[in-house]
């Protein structure tokens, strides 16, 4: 399923797809903007099917409701969600539009990437591992972006390889660059969520 979504500052498309036909899928996401901030997360419960649904939605609500918090905070209070579920691997970040600051934190394998007009590419890492309720120490990354930057975000149903990356952020269009990925054909290995983003 694709989604667009045009707002004040960040344009993005959305994509998922279940591992099988019919079954829900493990993986579930959120953005949010306001006119200080946008703010998305990816989470991927583990396994898949309900229960990986229950875990990585809970990661959601938790953003949902507390998405005025900063990133390092609500890393710890979907940690706390989390306790007595599967489990989950989330990759959280926030783009402060005034002072063009951007803050991320990921555990686990969902993978984050950014760009800027000039081509430049960052690929902060997550560090290893899942949360589920025990106790962790959070590396928020702090980064700077330009307007016109584009992300990818993409759960490890996705598998991208150096080319197929360039090709999605030279796109300077999230839904240009969502065909992109269509056309290119995806196995049905996992789950799957991928979120690509313009900051305006």
């Amino acid at each position: 399923m694709i989604e667009g979504n045009v707002d004040q500052q960040v344009n993005i498309s959305a994509f998922q797809r279940s591992k099988k036909e019919g079954q829900c899928n493990g993986d579930s996401y959120m953005v949010k903007e306001t006119d200080e901030y946008f703010i998305c997360l990816v989470a991927d419960g583990l396994g898949s099917g309900e229960a990986a649904r229950d875990a990585s939605s809970k990661a959601v609500e938790i953003v949902e409701k507390h998405h005025s918090l900063d990133v390092k905070s609500l890393m710890s209070m979907c940690n706390e969600a989390l306790y007595q579920t599967r489990g989950a691997v989330i990759t959280l970040f926030k783009c402060y539009f005034k002072e063009q600051k951007l803050e991320y934190c990921g555990v686990g394998n969902i993978r984050f990437v950014i760009s800027a007009p000039n081509g430049k590419i960052v690929n902060p890492l997550s560090k290893s591992g899942f949360l589920s309720g025990r106790p962790s120490n959070f590396a928020v990354k702090q980064l700077d972006y330009q307007k016109d930057s584009m992300f990818i975000v993409y759960s490890d149903g996705i598998v991208l390889t150096s080319s197929d990356k360039q090709n999605i952020l030279r796109a300077r269009n999230p839904q240009i660059a969502t065909q992109y990925l269509k056309q290119r054909g995806l196995p049905n290995i996992d789950d799957l969520t991928c979120i690509i983003g313009k900051i305006n």
